[in-house]
């Protein structure tokens, strides 16, 4: 089934310039967007971590959001890098 999916891509016609320039500025952005996503996310653990140091809250408790949060910094560092290598992959003039 995956060679007959390879087939069918290859016997297409290949994309006009300007046609990859879009749906590579396309992708760029829903990219670029989810890195925003995890930020985002990243910045709301962070605020939880300070609101729990503030409360009476278990240990156990903050070491999981620590965690969660580490989790999601770990691959918004990872995503940002893939980004960077797809953007070099295709400069923009």
């Amino acid at each position: 089934m995956c060679n007959m999916r390879m087939k069918r891509r290859s016997q297409r016609d290949p994309a006009k310039p300007a046609e990859l320039d879009k749906r590579v500025n396309d992708a760029l952005t829903d990219l670029s967007a989810y890195a925003l996503t995890l930020d985002g996310e990243c910045h709301r653990l962070d605020d939880r971590v300070i609101e729990l140091a503030k409360q009476d809250s278990s240990a156990s408790e903050r070491r999981a959001v620590v965690q969660q949060r580490d989790e999601i910094a770990d691959e918004l560092s990872a995503f940002r890098e893939v980004i960077s290598d797809f953007q070099q992959q295709f400069p923009q003039d």
